[in-house]
């Protein structure tokens, strides 16, 4: 056994360095070292401010023994390893062989601002790839993360088990997260829950963008529920600068804020002054309902407008036009039809029903029932009495005014109608007629208790 002292380090480190030629690692500091034969193997013991180095970075610690031939080494107490790129791993032990490193006890791994601690780390130097198997912390600028497992390849982390992620404003719970550190973007193929931007979601997969433009993108079936509001979909995207959401196939918002309003759609898309639905486009609101192709809101002003085949129900009372557009800015509701109106009430067994047509329409809609309506250019009015024939009127503009408790109450002419009564076999319908009835969307019971 031989002893050497400080003074001959730096010339018998040069000399090992010679003759390890090709070998992975290389002494680089030590304040001494012995060399033993321990089973016919040759063991450098290194100890105090212990430095070698590789091709892929440095290793440090205070202690390690070393088996050159073998290129092991076992290091000891404030282990650290530098890699070439900034990646920093620290542990109190590492055993390294090879290119393949086990760290073990209070493992820290960083890079850049964010730091990974967990038990035990496998790192493959070579590869820039590790694996841990034990419970982890994630730190990072984009938020905090804990795990059961997982790996990492450069910046790209995959996290499995109880994943269990918040930053600020978010909160996020899956069974294996892919995150790019660089890009600061997370993929969720298994699904999960969490809560962003004050919605609480249960989805089956979903993608996010943490960095700049923050972007939310859920899909494989969408689950919500907020302070004023809860929705589903198979997808739901959300832009959180912009404030902008998105629902996409058999779409369904709920929102008890301002105007209580409830919508079924293919799309679905809101922003803090718009809310729009296309494709099978369906609305339940306090007082009325409706169905179209197309259904757009401005939120500031409580304007809607119903487009592509539209139909509107209030009360008993079906309304048919080429277009709507309907106000909100109270008291009540202001209704406006224009082109091919038809009202009609639901047809009884015979397929007969009162109804009343007419190229315009105007309507006031107060407490969830109707007050008033006017019925203008070219208006007819065909009735059915209980106990007697059907009567058809037609008059330039028909006025009709509502009881509060339902039905109409007095029904005016301008000027005087022109008709009179019908004696038919079968069921007579005005222009524009057409049976939409069961197409009426019902109402949930809202959390607010509206309805």
């Amino acid at each position: 056994m031989a002893t050497l002292g400080r003074t001959k380090l730096t010339s018998l480190a040069l000399l090992l360095a010679g003759m390890l030629g090709a070998q992975t690692i290389q002494l680089k500091q030590a304040d001494r070292f012995t060399v033993v034969n321990f089973d016919g193997r040759s063991v450098t013991k290194l100890r105090g401010r212990v430095k070698l180095a590789s091709t892929e970075g440095v290793f440090t610690c205070d202690s390690a023994d070393w088996y050159r031939g073998e290129n092991r080494l076992f290091a000891y107490h404030n282990v650290r390893f530098a890699g070439r790129e900034g990646l920093v791993i620290r542990s109190r032990v590492l055993e390294y062989l090879n290119g393949e490193s086990y760290f073990s006890g209070g493992v820290t791994v960083s890079e850049g601002d964010q730091s990974l601690k967990t038990s035990s780390l496998r790192y493959s130097t070579s590869t820039k790839k590790g694996i841990f198997s034990q419970r982890a912390e994630l730190s990072t600028k984009d938020g905090n993360l804990t795990c059961r497992r997982g790996d990492f390849n450069g910046g790209s982390y995959r996290f499995l088990g109880d994943v269990r992620w918040a930053s600020a404003n978010d909160r996020l719970y899956s069974e294996q997260m892919d995150y790019r550190s660089e890009q600061g973007s997370v993929q969720l193929p298994l699904g999960g829950s969490g809560r962003f931007d004050q919605d609480s979601l249960v989805f089956g997969g979903g993608t996010l963008n943490l960095r700049g433009s923050r972007y939310f993108d859920f899909s494989n079936g969408v689950q919500g529920w907020g302070p004023s509001r809860q929705f589903s979909a198979d997808r739901f995207q959300r832009w959180s600068d912009a404030d902008r959401s998105e629902w996409t196939g058999s779409a369904y918002l709920a929102d008890w804020e301002g105007d209580s309003t409830e919508l079924w759609a293919d799309l679905l898309t809101t922003t803090p002054d718009s809310i729009n639905a296309r494709g099978n486009a369906s609305v339940a609101m306090p007082s009325w309902s409706g169905r179209a192709e197309r259904w757009r809101g401005h939120r500031r002003d409580s304007l809607f407008l119903l487009e592509g085949s539209p139909v509107v129900w209030s009360e008993e009372y079906q309304i048919i036009a080429k277009e709507f557009t309907l106000s909100q800015m109270g008291p009540g509701d202001s209704l406006w039809a224009n082109e091919g109106v038809h009202l009609g009430e639901a047809s009884d067994s015979s397929g007969r029903c009162n109804q009343m047509a007419a190229e315009s329409m105007r309507a006031r809609i107060l407490n969830g029932r109707m007050q008033r309506m006017d019925l203008e250019t070219n208006a007819e009015a065909l009735f059915y009495p209980e106990d007697g024939p059907a009567s058809r009127m037609k008059s330039g503009r028909i006025e009709l005014w509502f009881k509060s408790e339902g039905g109409i109450d007095e029904l005016r002419f301008y000027p005087s109608p022109s008709g009179s009564a019908v004696n038919e076999k079968a069921p007579s319908y005005l222009p524009g007629y057409a049976d939409r009835w069961g197409e009426r969307p019902s109402r949930i019971a809202a959390m607010s208790g509206l309805k």
